[in-house]
């Protein structure tokens, strides 16, 4: 058994407590200033608000202002932040680490450093660590085919840990797996977070394919949505390798697995929906931002095109390789017609056989 703090008490968070209580562990949720709402009814022995659905109830809630209790003596600290506050609410954590401690982190996506430079969420992190941590403690992060709720209902589930030291992916899987959340891991973090961050970016693609038929006589488009996803999972392993991770995890639970899972529905399905059915981008982000919908794949479209550039200009890949990212950008950042350019794109990604 293992004392473990959740820092960040929305969906996925939240719901990582369950694999984790059933365990028998010490669980304790912090919610940040946003949170008072859910922690209320988490203490209140009731539904938590986003899943209406309960808890375990040996979970124990914690509001922003009780942070030293919620991580009094604890030995592993779980990252559930959105991408754009992971680094802030991070810099609060770091005087209560300790040597030795595993710090995991189930969040997606890009961000920028301190130097502005877009990185990877595992690079926000370890630069926030003070020198004498640096080679003290371990990350590890969590990735897959992992609906929020499903976790909590207790379906039967498989993810990756991924890890620069195996042993301590290895540790943390001893602590949550159950006989229904399973767990495999890897020491390929770079393929891993490559494959959290891009699976979002692509599923507006996929999205796009199930709008189709709205502008199209009502014709379904799954030829296209199968060949998009095709061309996704290459264009991921492409990056991953010029990063200098592995297609291990392209073919694996993040990156197959959750490219599935997220096309089937969500919110940047949604988004590519809206933009198929015959609206241009622009129009489609401000219908979602007036029902208050946030979609990650929208901004790692962005991240992602501006990172393939980069790598292009160090001569690690040719974006010539990458034309579904590329059509993508002009589509969501330049207003480019969706349908017209996802044909265009077929074909284009066919003429390039890129090899898995």
């Amino acid at each position: 058994m293992a004392k473990i703090t959740i820092i960040g008490a929305g969906a996925m968070g939240s719901a990582f407590t369950k694999p984790l209580a059933d365990n028998g562990n010490d669980v304790r949720l912090w919610g940040t200033h946003l949170d008072d709402f859910i922690i209320d009814a988490v203490k209140a022995g009731k539904n938590h608000p986003k899943h209406n659905f309960p808890l375990p109830p040996s979970v124990k809630a914690f509001y922003h202002q009780e942070l030293n209790l919620a991580l009094q003596g604890t030995d592993i600290i779980i990252m559930a932040i959105t991408s754009d506050a992971l680094g802030d609410v991070f810099e609060s954590i770091v005087p209560y680490l300790k040597s030795d401690m595993i710090i995991g982190s189930v969040t997606k996506g890009f961000n920028y450093n301190k130097d502005n430079k877009i990185v990877l969420l595992p690079e926000i992190l370890s630069e926030r660590l003070p020198t004498e941590l640096k080679n003290s403690l371990d990350f590890v992060f969590v990735a897959g085919p992992c609906k929020a709720i499903e976790v909590l209902w207790g379906v039967p589930t498989a993810v990756t840990y991924a890890s620069t030291n195996i042993n301590a992916a290895n540790k943390l899987r001893q602590l949550a797996q159950t006989n229904v959340y399973n767990i495999n891991t890897t020491d390929d973090v770079i393929g891993t977070e490559i494959c959290a961050a891009m699976k979002n970016a692509y599923c507006v693609g996929l999205g796009m394919a199930e709008g189709f038929p709205k502008q199209k006589d009502g014709f379904l488009h799954k030829n296209t949505k199968g060949a998009l996803f095709t061309y996704a999972v290459a264009e991921m392993g492409i990056l991953s390798q010029a990063l200098g991770g592995t297609l291990g995890p392209v073919l694996g639970l993040p990156g197959i697995g959750d490219l599935e899972l997220t096309g089937e529905a969500g919110r940047n399905r949604t988004l590519g929906e809206a933009i198929g059915t015959g609206l241009s981008a622009s129009q489609a982000i401000l219908k979602m931002k007036e029902n208050d919908i946030t979609v990650e794949g929208y901004p790692a479209i962005k991240f992602g095109y501006y990172i393939m550039k980069e790598l292009e200009s160090n001569h690690r890949l040719d974006s010539k390789d990458m034309p579904l990212l590329t059509g993508l950008y002009h589509i969501l950042y330049e207003d480019a017609s969706g349908y017209e350019n996802i044909k265009k794109l077929v074909t284009l990604c066919t003429a390039g056989n890129n090899p898995l």
